[in-house]
């Protein structure tokens, strides 16, 4: 099956990346994502989640292009988040032990609950996302 991409705003600063089909090797998949989450950086998007709910494999290429996008809005000084995976593509994260390293939620609203600060805990200098709190 073809990689299907749509984008949708959940939030005024969040830019959720739908993808469903298959990312894998060929061009198809390299051509479309990666360009797209580029688009997104230069457009100043600081805030981005791929929502994997309708992707039904990915192989090495697959990976490859996921973490590009991943380092590639790192270095732009944005997050990339990913949510909702399939068993079988979070299979393949697990194995390659990049579930470790890749910000992962088990949905989208989870990934967006990530990325809400509030003004008190930023300002108090405390981690935003440290379960412990002030």
């Amino acid at each position: 099956m073809s990689l299907q991409i749509q984008t949708t705003r959940v939030e005024p600063d969040i830019v959720v990346v739908h993808l469903s089909g298959s990312i894998t090797s060929g061009p198809e998949s390299q051509a479309v994502v990666e360009p797209l989450v580029r688009d997104l950086l230069n457009q100043s998007e600081k805030k981005l989640i791929f929502d994997l709910t309708g992707v039904e494999e990915t192989d090495s290429t697959g990976l490859k292009i996921i973490i590009h996008c991943f380092l590639a809005a790192r270095t732009a000084g944005a997050e990339l988040r990913l949510a909702s995976a399939s068993a079988n593509v979070a299979r393949l994260f697990k194995i390659t032990r990049l579930d470790t390293v890749l910000p992962w939620y088990p949905t989208v609203a989870a990934a967006c609950e990530g990325f809400t600060v509030t003004p008190e805990r930023e300002s108090n200098g405390c981690d935003p996302c440290d379960p412990q709190g002030p």
